[in-house]
This record gives structure tokens, sequence and C-alpha cells, in this order.
């Protein structure tokens, strides 16, 4: 449980300066100074939080106001990180701090320069909690995970070799490391996201004027990648996980412990399946409430705010998705934890019977790695997504219309995510009038 409470602090003579100590979990606490103080450290109360009403302290009213008003402003700001799941650390809380109580926002140009290791701790720190020029909103909170985890590979690659500046970035870095990320049995579709982040945050030096080294923006130094066969489930397959029963008694638990209820697996199934018939991301489906909802002309659609693109997009709601929201009283179901609804709808795959094998092949470490699991255990929330965008390509839905519902900005990126192997694609071509069986009459 956080607590937040102001202490003062004596200075010269009898005058005090006001600090808070704000404690937020097991050996996690923030002092901050905020430059307020008082004449008379008498005139301090510890119980009411505030400077005491006397006419010895001239200034009492606006310091007390500040006092007031920067505490719920702070608090406000910690529950929304919390809320976000954000990582929360004292940079990001002194930072904010400043703006509250000094009225001082950190700007990137007063920084010192840094170097490349510095620069990436910085800027995952600042975009944690401040918009990138680019999108407007702050790093998500799954991009934040990805980035921290290239950053870590950077680090290992250090330990090993010697330290990395900007320069040090060169043609022959990019093939020594591709090489140690192979030799540490990486995917390649992993290390291309390395890679890719890499060159994100080479640019955003370079914007920054901390280098002029353009040597990862050559043709060469390119992001590995590779196609990999990821599963979707017909539209058969989401009705079996729709119908099936789950009992009030039903109690399951996943291989790490996690004990999942009757209602953790329904609701976890609700948000998949809105995901599956919408397109929609887990990060955008595992956040709509009532007011996503409206009526156009007697029927239901979903305003959404892409929170990955920060675009506008409106989906019509189908039988399915209607019948979620009835059975929630017309509310979408409730938020749960990502990793959460993907070690439910694995298991309800299960129940279902969505055992059929599966055969997917990458390369790791620069081989080849054949692997052949049961289909309900590669089902995860990205699942969902591919579902919908095949099941509606299968459907002859025509692609602009599926890329304006899934916000696909290019038909490359699109095609990525429909998932049906080459007989699949000729039973939808076949269709086409071109392959009706009919015979042409020929008029002489």
């Amino acid at each position: 449980m956080a607590t937040f409470k102001y202490i003062i602090r004596e200075i010269k003579g009898k005058g005090a300066s006001i600090h808070l100590v704000f404690n937020y979990g097991a050996n996690k606490r923030l002092r901050y100074a905020t430059k307020l103080t008082i004449k008379n450290k008498k005139n301090w109360s510890v119980k009411l939080q505030k400077v005491k009403d006397v006419i010895e302290e001239s200034n009492k009213h606006r310091i007390n106001k500040k006092l007031r008003e920067g505490k719920t402003d702070f608090l406000d700001f910690f529950d929304d990180l919390v809320a976000k799941e954000k990582n929360i650390d004292n940079t990001i809380l002194k930072i904010e701090c400043d703006k509250i109580y000094r009225n001082k926002v950190v700007e990137v140009k007063e920084t010192k320069h840094l170097e490349l290791i510095p620069f990436f701790e910085w800027y995952l720190t600042h975009y944690d909690i401040n918009p990138l020029p680019r999108t407007g909103k702050p790093l998500g909170k799954g991009t934040i995970r990805t980035y921290k985890n290239t950053l870590n590979k950077l680090h290992k690659y250090i330990d090993e070799h010697e330290p990395l500046a900007y320069k040090d970035i060169t043609l022959q870095f990019y093939y020594d490391f591709l090489g140690w990320l192979y030799d540490n049995n990486y995917s390649t579709n992993y290390i291309g996201t390395i890679i890719k982040i890499l060159k994100t945050i080479m640019e955003a030096a370079y914007e920054f004027d901390y280098h002029n080294n353009l040597e990862y923006k050559g043709k060469y130094f390119v992001k590995p990648t590779e196609d990999v066969y990821n599963i979707y489930l017909s539209q058969n397959e989401l009705e079996k996980i729709f119908n099936l029963p789950i009992p009030d008694s039903t109690i399951a638990y996943t291989n790490n412990g996690l004990k999942m209820s009757a209602k953790f697996l329904d609701n976890a199934r609700d948000l998949f399946l809105i995901g599956a018939n919408t397109g929609l991301r887990v990060s955008d489906f595992n956040r709509l409430t009532k007011e996503n909802i409206y009526e156009d002309d007697g029927k239901l659609y979903f305003d959404v705010t892409i929170q990955k693109t920060n675009r506008n997009i409106a989906i019509p709601i189908n039988w399915m998705v209607s019948e979620i929201l009835k059975k929630n009283d017309g509310m979408p179901p409730k938020r749960m934890a990502d990793q959460h609804i993907n070690y439910a709808i694995k298991h309800l795959g299960m129940i279902a019977g969505l055992k059929d094998k599966v055969t997917k092949e990458i390369t790791k470490g620069g081989k080849k790695v054949i692997k052949t699991y049961k289909k309900f255990q590669m089902i995860c929330n990205h699942t969902a997504r591919r579902s919908f965008c095949t099941n509606a390509y299968m459907s002859d839905m025509a692609t602009v219309d599926i890329m304006a519902i899934s916000g696909h900005s290019t038909e490359k990126v699109f095609y990525s995510y429909i998932k049906i192997d080459h007989k699949g694609k000729a039973k939808k071509i076949s269709k086409h009038d071109f392959f009706a069986n009919k015979r042409l009459n020929i008029v002489s």
C-alpha cells in the first residue's frame, strides 16, 4: 500500500523546508524537496499536513494550496501509472514532481551529451511517460518490455566484447553482433526485432545531434526476417470455444500455479472472442468500455482509438460479440492481465478439443528447427487478430475493408496475417466466376 506524507527539514535559523516522502512498495521510497519553505518550524502541523494559520507565515495560503493540489496531482499520476501497468521508479516520479512543484519540464535538449547505452536508458525512461514525437503517445507497456530486452542483449554483448559508442555501430559490428546473436541460439525474427530497435535508437540519437554515424542506414544493415507459420482459428473453432460450457465449479491451474476459476476462464474467453471478431490487438480489446459502443440505424458498433497508431476506427459488432455484451449487461468484459488471457485461452482450446498437430519451422542459431505442437498450445492473444483477418479474407470481404477495421497501413503487413495454406487459398479462389462449373455458350 502506498503512503504519502509531507515532512519538514530544519534550515538556517528557525525556518524549515518542506519535503514529501512517498512509500510505494518494498524498499521503494521517494524523498523529494518541494522548495517550499516556512519561516518557523513550529508553524508546521504534522497532523494536518499544512502550515498553521499564523500571522508569521504570510505565504501560508499559497503554500497550503500548493501542497494540497500537489498531493492530489501526484497521487493521480501514480494511480494512472499503476492502472496502465507502467514501470515505476524514482526517476519517473521525480520528473513528475519537478512538473508539479517547480513547474519544470524536462527537455531533451537540456540533457548533456549521452553515448549510445546511456541514451538508450534515457530513451526508455523518458518515453515511458512522455509522448513520442512520431505518435504523440508514450511507449506502450509491451514496447517498453521489448526495448528493455534489446538493451539487455547489448549489455551482455558488451560484457563479452568491449564498450559500444555510436561510432562503433558499423557494418562490421552488424555482422559481429548477428553472429553473436545466432551463437546464442536466438530465432531469426527475434534477432530482427533487436536490429530494428537498435536502428530506432540510433535514429533518435541522430535526431538529437548526438552522432553523425549513418552506417545503420545502409542497405546491408537490415533487419533479418523469415516467414513463420502461426495458427489462426476458423469460424467453426471460434464457435466451439464460444459454445463451450464452463461449469461454476470449474477450477484449473497453470504450470506456474495460477488458479483459474470458471469466472476467470469465462472473462478471458469473452475478451479473446471480441478480438477474434473485431481484429483489435489485445492492447485495445482489453480496455474497451461502454463508452466505446454506439448505435447507428439499429446497428451496434465499437468506436476505438487504436493505442499503437492513435487512429480512430469504427467496427461493426457481429452476433457473437453482441451475445457477449448481452451476457455482461451491455458492457465489454472486465480487463485482465494479457498473460492471464493467454493461459486461459490455451486451456479452453484444449477443452474444446483443438488438438490437431501443427508443425512449426523456425531458424534458431542459424539452424532450422522443426517442432510439432497441439493446436491449443499455440493459441495466444494475437491469434485473435490473425483469426479475424483470415476469416474475413476467406469470407470474400474486400481487403480494403478488412484493413479499415484491422488498421493495417500496408497490404504487405496485412497479408502476413492471412494464415491459410496453399489449399486454403485455392479453395477461396475456386469461388471466383472464372472457376465456376459453367460451360460458356459460344455464339457462331
